[in-house]
C-alpha cells in the first residue's frame, strides 16, 4: 500500500500527465481501474495503453492546470484548465476515486 492521501494522489497523476511520464501515471492507476469520458468506459490498462500511442505521442500536449480541489473521503473533484492541444484551451471537471493512494475510478467531464 501507497501512504499518499487522495490529494496528494490526484497531485500526483496531475504532474505524471503533464510531464508525459508514463511510468509515473502507471504508478498512481490501477491497471483495473474505471476510467469513463462520458462516451466510453476504460480500463486503467486502455488508459495507459492509450496514453503510450496517443496521447503522450502523437497529439500536441495538453497542459492541465487544477482550478478547484475539493476532496470527501476517497474522493477528489477537480476542475481543471487544459491548454496546448490540437482542440485549443477548455476546461473540465474529473472526479476521482482513490484506494491506497492509486486510482480506481475517475470520470472525466469536459
Amino acid at each position: 500500500a501507497v501512504s499518499r492521501t487522495p490529494l496528494e494522489t490526484v497531485d500526483a497523476f496531475t504532474a505524471a500527465y503533464n510531464a508525459r511520464d508514463l511510468a509515473a501515471v502507471e504508478a498512481v492507476v490501477t491497471p483495473t481501474a474505471r476510467v469513463s469520458d462520458g462516451a466510453r468506459v476504460l480500463s486503467g490498462t486502455e488508459l495507459i495503453a492509450n496514453y503510450r500511442t496517443r496521447v503522450f505521442t502523437v497529439e500536441p500536449a495538453y497542459v492541465s492546470r487544477p482550478l478547484q480541489q475539493l476532496t470527501a473521503g476517497d474522493m477528489v473533484a477537480q476542475t481543471e484548465a487544459l491548454t496546448g492541444g490540437a482542440a485549443g484551451a477548455f476546461t473540465g471537471l474529473t472526479v476521482y476515486r482513490v484506494d491506497r493512494g492509486c486510482i480506481v475510478e475517475m470520470s472525466v467531464n469536459r
